[in-house]
């Protein structure tokens, strides 16, 4: 089953293609922006919290952002058996704490997409969005804060995954259904979809695992 992490700066469409993903799959999708503005629009605590780091373009501290996505991949897993995890991890901390986790659980990632696209382009893009959809918290200024804050604290995960053989880089920067067609074929050379139906593999049970399985 897919278990896919997108990784990108701001803009470079890993929202558009997460769900894209989802829709090709049958994996849940799980946005960590969606899940922490919706925890902000709850007005609780814990979104009270999460309002002061967004307002700045600044990452969510680790513990904030565990607690919330924690349950919902659990719960992806659980349903669906696979995952889109978009946005998250962005630090190097909480790549090894989501590896740790995953292994714990066995819902260990098998790609991670690498999206790309020249710094213009994502402050146009991000520019645009921010009026069609009324954001406030876009502005220029914490655009690039928050492009600055990823290449910084996001980039270094790239190496990483590379590192471990998971990592798929594509360019933005074109068409999306030639972004869509290119992705799909990776996943597909990689073994994690099927070449014929596009829709994902599933991973036969371990005997070992007394019951569980091991795309879960």
């Amino acid at each position: 089953m897919v278990r896919v992490i997108m990784l990108s700066p701001p803009g470079a469409g890993k929202g558009t293609h997460s769900r894209w993903l989802t829709r090709q799959t049958g994996a849940a999708h799980i946005s960590s922006g969606d899940l922490l503005r919706a925890e902000v629009a709850s007005g609780s605590e814990l979104g009270q919290q999460v309002a002061a780091y967004t307002a700045r373009g600044d990452l969510v501290p680790d513990d904030l952002i565990f607690s919330i996505l924690a349950p919902a991949v659990v719960a992806a897993a659980r349903d669906t058996g696979g995952y889109v995890l978009d946005g998250f991890p962005r630090t190097m901390p909480q790549a090894l704490r989501s590896a740790q986790f995953g292994a714990e659980l066995r819902l260990t990632s098998n790609a991670v997409v690498y999206l790309t696209a020249p710094e213009e382009e994502l402050v146009d893009r991000l520019l645009d969005r921010a009026q069609r959809d009324g954001r406030d918290d876009d502005t220029l200024e914490v655009i690039r804060h928050r492009l600055a804050v990823f290449t910084r604290q996001t980039a270094p995960l790239v190496e990483y995954y590379r590192g471990r053989g998971i990592l798929i880089e594509l360019s933005t920067d074109r068409p999306e259904a030639e972004v869509q067609a290119d992705l799909l074929n990776q996943l597909q050379a990689r073994g994690l979809v099927d070449p014929g139906t596009g829709e994902p593999i599933a991973r036969p049970r371990r005997a070992s695992e007394n019951g569980a399985a091991e795309n879960r």
